[in-house]
């Protein structure tokens, strides 16, 4: 008894056999000791001060575990060209992604207080004016609340709400 196999509907005379690739034990010994390793590595690139390169250096050791496991794990080294052709592009797309929130991550140097953020000045650098305004107003509001607490009294409605806000601009 022969079979027919069939592709979108039509019937295929070379049928390609598959393969199924088997790893040695060894090998995913090495890969999960690589992947401790990497771990240990971001564990300790967390303590040290590399200031805004310790995300690089972190995404780069991300990086590497995620090659690690695609590699080994999803049988990507052995697997057909094209499987690899589309895990590549998701990941140069989604690499474009990472870029691009990092650029952002970047240009915010000064942020509002009054958000919840801190402002991060570097000693010598120049305040804008909103900058200024909103940082005067923050510790007016947080002096209000100083001085009321020592007084052991709430602040005044007027006083705190005042203090709060903004001088409008001209």
């Amino acid at each position: 008894m022969s079979t027919k196999t069939f592709l979108n509907g039509k019937p295929i005379d070379d049928v390609v056999e598959v393969h199924e690739h088997v790893s040695p034990q060894m090998t995913y010994v090495k890969v999960l000791l690589g992947l401790f390793a990497l771990t240990g590595l971001t564990y300790a690139v967390s303590f040290a001060d590399l200031g805004s390169a310790s995300l690089y250096v972190a995404m780069a050791v991300a990086f590497a575990k995620a090659t690690l496991v695609c590699m080994f794990f999803m049988h990507l080294k052995y697997d057909d060209r094209f499987h690899v052709f589309v895990f590549l592009s998701t990941v140069i797309f989604v690499g474009i992604f990472f870029l691009f929130t990092l650029f952002d991550l970047n240009s915010r140097q000064r942020l509002n207080e009054e958000q919840g953020t801190f402002f991060r000045i570097q000693q010598g650098d120049k305040w804008s004016d909103s900058q200024r305004t909103n940082h005067d107003a923050y510790e007016a509001k947080r002096a209000a609340e100083a001085k009321a607490a020592a007084e052991g009294k709430a602040a005044p409605e007027g006083k705190a709400a005042d203090a709060g806000k903004a001088p409008a601009q001209h």
